[in-house]
């Protein structure tokens, strides 16, 4: 199974795990943090306007710590070696230009951000 075909199969399970029943957790999504001892100073800024990233590289967008950034990053490694998710979620990239790498699935714990989409419809 190839990287996109892999991340569309996690991103739809994400999706449907995300869709829980209401419990405790539904609605609220991971965060993404950097792994220990990695750092994005050395992945250029990519984006409409600016240049393309290197043949093995795919220009990503990412928001650690609150702060969105778009990057060249080697998409078959960014969810294993450079990034992780809270609360048990699970890292994925949304397919788009750029590449959206999010987490995915029902978070549990303190570390978990309310969904833009969460709470009561009026």
């Amino acid at each position: 199974m190839n990287v996109s075909r892999m991340v569309v199969c996690l991103l739809a399970l994400g999706l449907v795990s995300a869709c829980g029943s209401g419990e405790d957790g539904a609605g609220r999504q991971g965060r993404l943090a950097l792994r220990t001892g990695r750092s994005l100073t050395d992945a250029p800024e990519c984006g409409v306007g600016l240049p393309a990233c290197p043949d093995n590289k795919s220009c990503l967008s990412l928001t650690l710590e609150g702060v969105n950034q778009v990057r060249c990053l080697d998409e078959a490694n960014v969810c294993t070696e450079l990034v992780s998710c809270s609360g048990g979620t699970t890292c994925v990239i949304l397919m788009s230009y750029p590449g959206q790498v999010t987490c995915s699935g029902r978070c549990e714990g303190d570390h978990c951000d309310d969904s833009v989409s969460s709470g009561p419809l009026h």
